[in-house]
This record gives C-alpha cells, sequence and structure tokens, in this order.
C-alpha cells in the first residue's frame, strides 16, 4: 500500500480528481491481503494434517458424527468403549 501511494504521489499512477489516491491504495490492500491468505493455505493445511489424529475426538474432521456421544451399545461396541472405559456417565 505504501508503494502504491508512493507511485501515485510521484505521478507513475494517475489520482482519482474525486477520491484521490483512496481507490487504488485500497485496491492494493484488498489485493494483498487475498494474496497473503492464499500463499498460507498450504501451511495452515499441513498444520491440521499433522494434528489430524489428535484432534479427531474434539469433534474435528468429516468422519466425526456431531449427534453421537458414544452412549448407545452399537457406538460402543464400533468404537472398542468397554463399559468400563467410558466417560459418559450410566443413566440408570
Amino acid at each position: 500500500m505504501l508503494v502504491t501511494q508512493g507511485l501515485v504521489h510521484h505521478g507513475y499512477l494517475a489520482a482519482n480528481p474525486r477520491f484521490g489516491s483512496l481507490p487504488k491504495v485500497a485496491l492494493a490492500g484488498i489485493l494483498g491481503f487475498g494474496l497473503g491468505k492464499a500463499s498460507y493455505i498450504r501451511v495452515c493445511q499441513s498444520k491440521f494434517h499433522s494434528f489430524e489424529g489428535q484432534l479427531r475426538g474434539a469433534g474435528f474432521g468429516p468422519g466425526h458424527n456431531r449427534h453421537c456421544l458414544l452412549t448407545c451399545e452399537e457406538c460402543k461396541t464400533k468404537h472398542g468403549l468397554s463399559k468400563e472405559g467410558s466417560s459418559q456417565p450410566s443413566t440408570s
């Protein structure tokens, strides 16, 4: 944004008669923000993939069933939870 302001100030870019350098500086800021976000996508994805195994139990990922709290017998046997190892309180 500072470079764009300098280019407008020195006459390399024409200033808008009504708004001055604001539209060009704003566009430069938006493009810079977008390019910065796009360049960081791979780093962010690699961080989430490194935590993939740890975050599964916390409700992350496409395989997580948000409605099942592993309280039914079918879910307990499917996920290998025994009655003693379950952290859910009993309903009886």
